[in-house]
């Protein structure tokens, strides 16, 4: 089973997000992956800030696609997986990318979990593998 991560790059900063706080960002959703992935070794998650380097970001500020095109490319990646998790710390609500992401998968009838803790992905996703 695939699960795709919604987690924030750029976060409530949006396009004033400098590289300093797109790269904490991503390193804070990949420690929360690393952590699902030692406990489901099963699943497959498609983390974004995986593939970050070099930075989408870094792209749309420089013009070369925009965060609409980005976020298209994100939603055909949705398609490919059995569903999505959103990562909504308490300090980064939902809004921008994820919320995208979030009414793409409700769109397309994709499980999905809004979580703040990697237990709560933990436990969402072995019922996902139980149901299957």
């Amino acid at each position: 089973m695939r699960y795709y991560v919604s987690h924030s790059i750029r976060g409530e900063c949006g396009n004033s997000a400098t590289a300093t706080q797109m790269e904490e960002n991503c390193k804070r959703i990949i420690v929360i992956a690393d952590i699902i992935r030692m406990n489901l070794p099963s699943i497959e998650l498609y983390v974004p800030a995986e593939h970050e380097f070099p930075p989408v970001g870094y792209f749309i500020r420089k013009g070369y696609i925009t965060a609409e095109q980005a976020l298209e490319i994100d939603c055909e990646i949705i398609d490919t997986c059995d569903g999505v998790i959103v990562y909504c710390p308490p300090d980064d609500p939902m809004q921008g990318g994820r919320q995208i992401e979030y009414d793409y998968a409700i769109k397309n009838n994709k499980p999905i979990l809004i979580f703040e803790h990697a237990e709560a992905a933990i436990e969402w996703l072995t019922r996902q593998i139980i149901r299957a």
